[in-house]
């Protein structure tokens, strides 16, 4: 019995890591008409905007990716790129940002991976990947 004790220790101690790992913050999700996208945790596609921070009317139809104080923002493996959080310049709320710009879902996208908010200033955020090791 003594020879399965450490196997066993051992894989309790990995599945306990495992279980305890954050869910990404941000996700990657295949569009119709603009590859592979970053997206909230439930599917819907991120932007970013050209013109600063969304803030007053612009949010009507944009909503800021937030994360709580006590929260790392994290991509899935293998996508490059630098996830953060700043303070929103009107509530103070954590902002998740990609690369130094803030992201943002949009309202018209009801569906996984749709992209109707693209505009001259909105774009989506294309998933770029590491290179393979």
């Amino acid at each position: 019995m003594r020879a399965f004790t450490k196997p066993l220790l051992a894989a309790t101690a990995a599945l306990a890591c495992l279980a305890a790992a954050p869910a990404p913050t941000v996700l990657v999700g295949t569009t119709e008409t603009m590859g592979q996208v970053l997206t909230d945790p439930s599917g819907l596609t991120l932007y970013v905007y050209d013109q600063g921070p969304c803030t007053g009317s612009c949010l009507a139809d944009r909503k800021p990716l937030h994360i709580a104080a006590d929260e790392t923002p994290t991509l899935p493996p293998g996508v490059a790129g630098v996830l953060g959080a700043a303070p929103r310049p009107d509530d103070g709320t954590l902002q998740v940002t990609y690369d130094g710009s803030p992201l943002y879902t949009y309202a018209g996208d009801t569906q996984p991976a749709e992209t109707t908010g693209v505009t001259v200033d909105w774009h989506v955020v294309p998933a770029r990947y590491l290179p393979a090791s």
